[in-house]
């Protein structure tokens, strides 16, 4: 890439992030694109539908195209996937041609889930009366917060060595955006992070260059947040094996084939290999709140416990309160 200019981060999410869904596992996945680039990119992308047969003003998301095949026309017609097949043998040649770059980070749930398994037999109560506790201090999902802030802070990172200045862009979850404001606000400010580490100096870099921060629904149109879905379903499909059970042969070859497909095209364009974020390396870039939780599993206190824990403050004793042993 060049060593000058202005770039944006699009940032998308595979598999789900919150504790309490039933998925093991989930990631983000970004693309860095230049964004004079983007901008021919994105009406390159819409020449690529209107040939395809495809609504120009339909946002691709990569489930519906490429494994549920069940994308239509400006008609309402579904096209076929003859037409999707096309569709993506264009848009792979248009984005091997593209410079940009790509980053994969997944984390595994179980081990958090466990330690919330364990508090809840310690403790008493349920998994999911626990997941409400953590909810009131927007902890249930903090995992998602802590990948997004590694995702700003490699941005930041990759700026600097640029000599370049850019935005993040993230596609909405509506009333969970927070947890991305959270990480933007954190991820560039050099009190998060401890003395001398990587990631003080690449937030300080986040705060110098990075500039805006934006949201966008599945109704906006935008090339980046297609291409971070598209890689992020490939590689949490090709990583972890397709949920969803298809009875024809014949699809789940085009699909396979569609996987490995893009699976190659981005080994082209990591910025770093994929990683896989484990609670040492999350303590890197979140050790705050990876603590908090920790925390708050030690304070957590079932409904049915005796008195001293008042009714919606599981784990806080009464004020200037004696406990009775009633």
């Amino acid at each position: 890439m060049r060593k000058s200019g202005n770039y944006i981060l699009f940032i998308d999410e595979s598999g789900k992030s919150k504790l309490s869904d039933d998925d093991g596992y989930f990631l983000l996945s970004a693309v860095i694109i230049n964004k004079d680039l983007h901008s021919a990119l994105s009406s390159y992308m819409i020449s690529l539908k209107e040939k395809s047969g495809i609504s120009p003003e339909e946002n691709i998301h990569a489930f519906d195209l490429f494994e549920n095949e069940k994308v239509r026309d400006t008609t309402g017609k579904k096209i076929s996937h003859t037409k999707i097949s096309t569709f993506f043998d264009r848009l792979s040649s248009l984005i091997e041609g593209a410079d940009m770059q790509s980053l994969i980070f997944r984390v595994d749930k179980t081990p958090f889930k466990e330690m919330i398994n364990r508090a809840v037999r310690r403790k008493g109560g349920t998994y999911r009366a626990l997941i409400n506790y953590l909810k009131r201090t927007d902890l249930h999902d903090f995992l998602y917060e802590a990948l997004t802030r590694k995702v700003i802070l490699e941005f930041g990172r990759f700026l600097e060595e640029e000599d370049a200045y850019g935005e993040v862009m993230a596609e909405s979850r509506r009333q969970d955006d927070e947890a991305v404001l959270r990480a933007f606000i954190s991820a560039t400010h050099q009190s998060t992070f401890e003395e001398e580490s990587r990631c003080r100096a690449w937030a300080k870099s986040s705060f110098r260059r990075i500039y805006s921060l934006t949201f966008q629904n599945k109704k906006g149109l935008s090339f980046g947040l297609e291409i971070a879905d598209l890689f992020g379903w490939a590689h949490l499909n090709k990583q972890y094996g397709r949920k969803y059970p298809i009875p024809s042969r014949a699809k789940i070859a085009r699909i396979n084939k569609r996987l490995d497909s893009v699976d190659e095209m981005m080994k082209t364009l990591y910025r770093n290999n994929p990683e896989n974020m484990t609670r040492a390396k999350l303590n890197t870039v979140a050790k705050d709140r990876v603590s908090e939780f920790t925390e708050k599993l030690k304070e957590y206190r079932s409904a049915s416990v005796p008195s001293g824990t008042p009714p919606g403050n599981p784990g806080g004793p009464y004020p200037n309160t004696t406990n009775k042993g009633n």
